[in-house]
């Protein structure tokens, strides 16, 4: 066999606000109810697979080698399905437009990245390709405690809301491969939303900090829960927008998530420094990083996110990256 590579593109996604919801023991039924922004900004992940070399892999980001547990992870959970894939030497190389561990699901978009590069790579008949993606990835996302709801998110697209916990997809046999439709369900609409991240680039913070934690958990899921009551009904389009917003300063309040890591003092510092432009924008945090997004308050009103990254970078020191909303997947 030869020596094969593949790329896959995947952005990021947003959380708002969500639930948490990880007590059963079937990975699959594990996940969250929530509301968030699919973003085009993410990662591109290329993977090499060589024959001829020892098994194993290697992780580059951005140009630098580094130890990953999600991508053996990966690699462990496609290889259930096409053992071949130990016999052969993997080579991901990364390219990241975000940070890990931010509250911008990169976590969500390398799983889903590698898994299909490692699938492409793989014997598995090619209509089972995509619905494997996502039940691994969901899987992986869960082994490594790095999300509760991305990948389903994900699978949505657009501003989203996860509806029911759980995968999209489920594996229901191995040999030969079954994979069947998960629990989770989501939906989404899309428009042309210019949207700004803005970070500290020196904090950052596993997901699993709080989804473990059962005092976090606890908090989180009640506060998500009052949430959803009103964000679950009625059809979920552009018009739900003021509302989204709304609902997510309310969720980081009343889960405590705003007091927690000094997101409350950078979220004031944002909003200090895009003052000037303050009756156009609204501000609101990510979770689970310490991050923010920066919106348009209303729909279809002018594109202020260049004046708003100059004013970020001139009087903060965060970092900046402007994206857009992605489309419905």
């Amino acid at each position: 066999m030869a020596v094969v590579t593949t790329t896959a593109k995947r952005g990021g996604h947003i959380t708002l606000a969500f639930t948490v919801h990880s007590d059963s023991e079937e990975l699959h039924e594990q996940g969250s109810m929530g509301i968030g922004l699919c973003i085009e900004a993410g990662l591109s992940t290329s993977c090499r697979s060589d024959p001829s070399r020892s098994s194993g892999l290697m992780v580059i980001s951005n140009g630098l080698p580094i130890d990953s547990d999600l991508h053996r992870l990966v690699l462990e959970e496609c290889a259930r399905f096409d053992s071949s894939l130990y016999s052969m030497h993997h080579t991901f190389d990364l390219v990241c437009e975000l940070p890990f561990s931010q509250g911008f699901g990169l976590s969500a978009a390398g799983s889903i990245t590698a898994a299909r590069c490692l699938i492409a790579h793989s014997n598995i008949p090619l209509h089972l390709h995509e619905p494997l993606v996502w039940a691994i990835a969901h899987r992986v996302e869960r082994r490594h405690s790095g999300g509760l709801g991305d990948v389903t998110a994900l699978h949505a697209g657009g501003v989203v809301r996860r509806i029911i916990p759980g995968a999209t997809h489920q594996i229901d046999q191995i040999e030969p491969v079954v994979v069947g439709t998960g629990p989770g369900r989501s939906d989404g609409w899309t428009s042309s939303i210019p949207l700004l991240l803005a970070w500290r680039p020196s904090g950052s913070k596993h997901t699993s900090t709080y989804i473990d934690s059962e005092g976090w958990s606890q908090r989180i899921r009640i506060a998500g829960e009052e949430v959803m009551e009103t964000m679950s009904n009625n059809p979920w389009d552009a018009t739900r927008w003021r509302e989204i917003i709304d609902a997510a300063h309310c969720f980081a309040k009343q889960s405590g998530l705003i007091e927690d890591s000094g997101r409350a003092s950078l979220l004031d510092e944002v909003r200090w420094a895009l003052k000037p432009i303050e009756q156009d924008i609204e501000v609101m945090l990510c979770m689970l990083g310490e991050s923010v997004v920066v919106v348009p308050r209303e729909l279809g009103s002018g594109n202020r996110m260049d004046e708003a990254e100059n004013l970020l970078v001139n009087l903060t020191s965060l970092k900046c990256a402007q994206t857009v909303l992605s489309p419905i997947s």
